[in-house]
């Protein structure tokens, strides 16, 4: 195992200063490092307990939130591989990722009542994935997500995880947490979020008032979409810090499958599935 791997699977035992603290009995934690510089990747290590990919995983995550290529008032600068970047505040709603403790559930049809959030048009061709997302059992499931298509890769089956804000499990002082429901534009939005809220009735409360957060993935290394003229050139097909987050964290489709594994360990021997994220200076700060 590299040093790195020793460290963090240290501090994850012991709360070593610096680092993330032990999760509270009955949970077991990811840890998601994010660089206060942006325009670099983080890590996000977590620990499988059995299976064939038993051990301590760690992979590349982005948390950088809402990019834009000309400068907006209140947004950070920065510079990915000398192309200038702006980055939206973590207390706009698309901002980077907010750090703190977070509940993870994988965002399955057996346990979710799964809408996707595209337009009819846009799902031309997804016959595959409408039937990986069509409902399993009987109605309501324990949870409601509105999902977006390219949260899913077409080349692997893992599913997003939702990140919600566990209130009982923050460590103060914490961001400031309040309600900042999005106004409703249309019959189908008032719909989606009085479903949200017969599940979870504080769903539009979270840091900063943002909320719906999750990690997922995304359609970069599928390889029709690396073959498509139509992205031909595009930065994000050979540089992974290129692709957006909107205040999501996003990982590659094969650790997404891990983490997909993680969480539905923990869930069996009946634990929370957490995330800690942390902003670190860097990740050599960090104990890489």
């Amino acid at each position: 195992m590299k040093l790195w791997s020793r460290l963090i699977a240290l501090c994850l035992a012991l709360a070593c200063p610096g680092q993330p603290a032990k999760a509270a009995e009955g949970s077991r934690r990811a840890v998601v490092l994010l660089p206060r510089d942006r325009s670099q990747a983080g890590a996000i290590t977590f620990q499988l307990e059995e299976g064939p990919h038993a051990g301590l995983h760690r992979c590349e995550a982005l948390g950088r939130g809402l990019t834009a290529r000309e400068p907006r008032p209140g947004w950070l600068k920065g510079l990915i591989n000398g192309t200038t970047i702006y980055y939206a505040p973590v207390s706009e709603p698309d901002g980077a990722t907010v750090p703190g403790i977070y509940d993870l559930r994988n965002i399955t049809p057996d346990r979710y009542d799964i809408v996707l959030l595209n337009k009819p048009e846009d799902l031309t061709g997804e016959k595959e994935l409408l039937a990986r997302l069509a409902p399993q059992g009987a109605s309501p499931k324990p949870g409601f997500s509105g999902v977006w298509k390219h949260w899913y890769s077409q080349a692997s089956r893992a599913v997003p995880i939702d990140m919600v804000w566990a209130e009982d499990s923050q460590q103060a002082p914490g961001p400031p947490v309040f309600e900042r429901r999005p106004q409703a534009a249309s019959d189908q939005e008032r719909a989606r979020q009085a479903k949200h809220l017969e599940r979870e009735p504080r769903y539009y409360f979270g840091p900063y008032g943002r909320q719906g957060f999750a990690v997922h993935t995304d359609r970069w290394d599928d390889p029709d979409r690396r073959r498509d003229p139509a992205y031909a050139g595009r930065p994000e097909l050979s540089d992974f810090r290129f692709r957006d987050t909107n205040g999501c964290v996003k990982v590659r489709p094969g650790c997404l499958e891990l983490l997909n594994e993680f969480v539905a360990e923990q869930t069996r021997r009946g634990r929370r599935a957490q995330a800690e994220v942390r902003e670190v200076p860097s990740l050599d700060a960090a104990g890489r």
